[in-house]
């Protein structure tokens, strides 16, 4: 095993500070400066002041409500100016909030709810409620508390001073959904030193200053969005430009860089590749003002970081990073402003580890003479563990550090190198998904005998893509309608349960989903068969043959 710790020579005191929860430190910025910008959204700014008081207020209401000290609390909210207050309100009123995809399908959300034990659900709009009060009418389904998030904000404006629990650093903040599926459901649990640690990791190893510009589009309901863009900018009451977490129009986010003078901005790899291919002049928008562009989430490709900064006319803006839920989010990035390494195979240095974190390569025991292994990362801003789940807390950890799934190096410099994924995981579209996730969904339609969803990146412009083989029970496939209708009953849903559309279904032959001799998937076989046209040649695809 080789270690490689920080540089100590940018080491923050981490673990000092004034403190203990990023909501005191909110609650001092509103009774210090409270006309101070907290962020703004659709052109519509809100103040530290006007946070702290719609957090107060959503606290208050659950409190009234009977919340109890750590029960969760289920987000299923959009980026916006309600997520903050009921974020927050849930920590003010001692509970942990859950923040899950603002889309999942009911299915999904009742799932988060029983296996994190949340008896409320916060949603968006009524028609979200309605159809999740509608799907427990049976008694089927988990009874959970429904409430509008717009409802709730607006009636608790002149309610009484409650008393508050008080939080510790070691309590849970809130919990992270990564990739799971219902028979093993992955929440991470961090807590209040958890985030605060990481916060500071990131300020000191990204050398961000009060002085920042935040343009983010990203997910609020996900680590990097909401860690790194919301409580970061937060921390150091620097500027937020909170974008809606859509790419229909690529141009609107370069614009708001541009109008604002965005000096920082992150998005996955897919992202900037979409900018490249539909924005037709870049020379139509001034992005001199990015001091990073952090390009993280999912592998960051040496042609993307090079025509990105070609197109737009920098040098040294383009970052790649590295992280994971389980280490809060961050665990290294290459140093702004330098230009970026990229080894003699292709592959992009993500940096060094930010202060206070520690990356070990653990050498795989079949290869001794090899320098790749899997990726280990000690930090003070790591999980301590998934909820509920101590069959996978038994793979998580390793000697004081988490097992990250991923294998890497690190070369002579001490900079590391993302070269694969041990774990089984499909990232699309920098979103982390496990193949059981899918598969779960899918085989419990009537005819399918057996399915196998795997990542495939064919090197175009959207990326690794969740492929799903479906084997029909039908030895002989029905009519092209009736096959048609399948597959838009998958799409639909893994819509539903997920928010995910895959990037292609096919109905194949039954057997033709290689297996362990215990009958495991072979995922990896899987995706090379396909990749190497065995499948087709073998008429293994009867649906689509295309």
């Amino acid at each position: 095993m080789t270690l490689y710790p920080s540089d100590p020579s940018v080491e923050p005191q981490i673990t000092a500070g004034r403190f203990e929860t990023l909501l005191q430190l909110l609650a001092w910025r509103a009774e210090t400066d409270p006309e101070r910008e907290a962020f703004s959204f659709a052109g519509v700014s809100r103040s530290f002041g006007e946070m702290w008081r719609a957090i107060h207020g959503f606290a208050t209401y659950l409190l009234e409500h009977g919340i109890e000290s750590g029960e969760r609390v289920v987000l299923a909210l959009p980026n916006g100016p309600e997520f903050f207050p009921i974020f927050y309100g849930v920590q003010q009123a001692g509970g942990v909030a859950v923040p899950i995809f603002p889309g999942s399908g009911v299915g999904r959300v009742l799932q988060v709810a029983t296996h994190s034990g949340a008896r409320t659900v916060v949603v968006q709009r009524p028609t979200d409620g309605d159809e999740l009060i509608r799907s427990q009418a049976d008694g089927t389904s988990r009874s959970v508390r429904v409430l509008v998030a717009t409802e709730v904000l607006g009636e608790t404006s002149i309610r009484p001073e409650p008393e508050f629990p008080a939080l510790g650093a070691d309590d849970l903040a809130y919990i992270q959904y990564t990739s799971g599926s219902t028979g093993n459901s992955k929440g991470v649990q961090l807590s209040h030193a958890n985030l605060l640690t990481n916060i500071r990791q990131l300020i000191a190893g990204m050398k961000i200053t009060p002085a920042e510009i935040f343009v983010s589009w990203l997910p609020v309901y996900h680590d990097m969005g909401l860690v790194l863009f919301t409580m970061v900018p937060f921390y150091l009451g620097a500027k937020l430009v909170l974008l809606r977490a859509s790419l229909t129009n690529m141009r609107a986010w370069l614009a708001e860089i541009e109008r604002n003078r965005g000096t920082f901005t992150a998005a996955p790899d897919f992202a900037y590749r979409l900018c490249l291919r539909y924005v037709k002049d870049p020379g139509e928008h001034d992005l001199s003002s990015l001091r990073v562009a952090l390009n993280a989430a999912e592998p960051v490709r040496a042609s993307t970081v090079e025509q990105f900064e070609e197109a737009f006319g920098l040098e040294n803006v383009m970052m790649p990073g590295y992280g994971l839920a389980e280490a809060t989010v961050g665990v290294s990035m290459w140093s702004p402003g330098n230009k970026v390494k990229i080894d003699e195979r292709g592959v992009v240095s993500v940096g060094r580890p930010f202060p206070g974190v520690e990356v070990a390569i653990l050498e795989d025991g079949e290869a001794a003479d090899s320098e790749t292994g899997e990726v280990l990362v000690k930090s003070p801003a790591n999980t301590r563990g998934y909820l509920d789940n101590p069959e996978a807390n038994k793979q998580l950890f390793w000697r004081g550090s988490i097992r990250t799934g991923d294998l890497g190096y690190l070369d002579a410099d001490g900079d590391l190198f993302i070269v694969g994924r041990k774990k089984n995981i499909i990232i699309q579209a920098g979103r982390n998904i496990a193949p059981r996730e899918i598969e779960e969904i899918v085989d419990t339609m009537p005819f399918v005998r057996y399915s196998a969803a795997v990542g495939i990146d064919r090197g175009g412009i959207e990326g690794e893509q969740a492929y799903v083989f479906v084997e029909l029970r039908e030895h002989t496939p029905p009519p092209a309608e009736e096959c048609e209708e399948r597959l838009i009953r998958i799409v639909e849903a893994m819509y539903a349960h997920l928010g995910l559309r895959p990037g292609r279904v096919y109905l194949v032959a039954p057997r033709t989903i290689p297996l362990t001799h215990n009958g495991k998937i072979r995922h990896t076989e899987l995706g090379r068969q396909y990749q190497d046209g065995s499948l087709r040649e073998r008429g293994s695809l009867l649906f689509p043959l295309w």
